[in-house]
């Protein structure tokens, strides 16, 4: 079964107020002053935005090309045929996206309007679940893009961040043992144009404000503008620009912990495109990194710079191993309301989080957070 063409959208002419993000240039790494160079400018992204892009990064055009393909091909299949593919109850509760988000506008728990729907394959996937017949020819490559990712950028990103912390590359690499994570996943995404009812019920927004759960996200950037970053020296959000062929990199909360609070999780959402896209369908294609299942999330031991910073104690009041953490945030831990310049209208906005997680029977989960209200982010401006 051949794939359907597709052509990558113009880039929007508006003159969106884009963040200035630092590039790393993956071409330096091999060269001892370059990665010296690279380091230096991941630490300015770990303790700025939150962002970054990827240049030089060793996925070939045609392979990033296609994979944009693939996921325009899965993603736009009709619902009788993504049905057979949708994620379980008892699957969807413990973190494990795999398949396709639900059908319906509220899903197994509710939340996210249906224009946003999202395909995901694990990298380490023991059951060895079937796929929609239009991907199976093409499991291969993407196997081998996810595990380029895994294997190679990643391990390229976890050596840097050995080197700012002052730590032997075997102690961060350890956090992400291959085939320690059993949720670690390539996400084939696709949001739908929305009519302005609908656009406006939601604040204009299509994926709420938030930070991932994860270590690291590696995105394919793509020219529909509607990705924005929250910019902590004056509490904006600005736009992300396309790099194109590159990727774009943030911060998770995993990561966070891991370094004290040193590396920042990236808040950030996506919102309704420029008026010059908006009739678009948006196509994405998302790798999402996460440590090995029974690490917990306390900072990494002995780090003479988070001694230094003084951030060698746990973020939160109770430390979690990523298992657990995935579980705690599936049910509302540490959920931030960071739409702050789009207050909601209980009357006239729908909730994005609205509802529980009906858990399925035999799942304890680790507590239930879901009805706790959430608090207003409020940003720390820096200098």
């Amino acid at each position: 079964m051949s794939l359907p063409p597709y052509t990558p959208a113009a880039p929007t002419k508006e003159p969106l107020d884009y963040v200035k993000l630092v590039n790393l240039d993956l071409a330096k790494f091999d060269d001892p002053a370059g990665r010296e160079e690279l380091a230096s400018q991941l630490y300015e992204a770990a303790t700025g935005y939150g962002f970054l892009t990827l240049t030089n990064h060793g996925i070939s055009d045609e392979v990033y090309q296609r994979q944009m393909q693939i996921a325009n091909a899965v993603m736009t299949l009709p619902p009788k045929e993504k049905a057979p593919y949708e994620v379980t109850p008892e699957e969807d509760a413990r973190g494990l996206y795999v398949g396709y988000k639900p059908a319906g506008p509220l899903g197994h728990k509710g939340g996210f309007p249906k224009q946003l729907d999202h395909y995901n394959i694990l990298v380490h996937d023991p059951k060895n679940r079937p796929h929609p017949e239009i991907l199976r020819p093409h499991l291969e490559e993407t196997y081998e893009v996810m595990h380029f990712i895994r294997n190679n950028i990643l391990n390229k990103l976890l050596k840097l961040m050995a080197m700012i912390l002052q730590v032997p590359e075997e102690v961060v690499l350890s956090t992400h043992a291959p085939g320690g994570s059993k949720t670690e996943y390539i996400r084939y995404m696709m949001c739908e144009p929305r009519p302005k009812e609908e656009s406006e019920k939601y604040r204009d927004i299509f994926l709420s404000g938030h930070t991932d759960w994860g270590s690291w996200t590696f995105l394919f950037s793509q020219p529909i503008a509607a990705l924005q970053v929250l910019d902590h020296t004056d509490g904006k959000f600005r736009w992300v620009e396309h790099q194109p062929k590159g990727l774009v990199i943030n911060f998770g909360e995993a990561t966070e912990r891991l370094t004290g609070g040193l590396f920042k999780a990236t808040i950030h959402r996506v919102v309704q495109p420029p008026v010059d896209q908006r009739h678009l369908r948006r196509i994405g294609v998302i790798y999402f990194a996460r440590p090995a299942d029974d690490r917990e999330l306390k900072p990494i031991e002995g780090s003479p710079l988070l001694e230094k910073m003084g951030a060698n104690k746990p973020v939160d009041d109770r430390v979690f191993c990523m298992a657990d953490y995935l579980d705690a945030r599936k049910h509302g831990w540490k959920r931030f309301e960071y739409d702050i310049d789009r207050p909601a209208d209980g009357e006239k906005h729908a909730d994005f989080f609205a509802g529980e997680y009906p858990d399925p029977e035999g799942h304890k989960s680790l507590g239930k957070f879901d009805d706790v209200p959430r608090d207003v982010y409020i940003p720390v401006l820096k200098a």
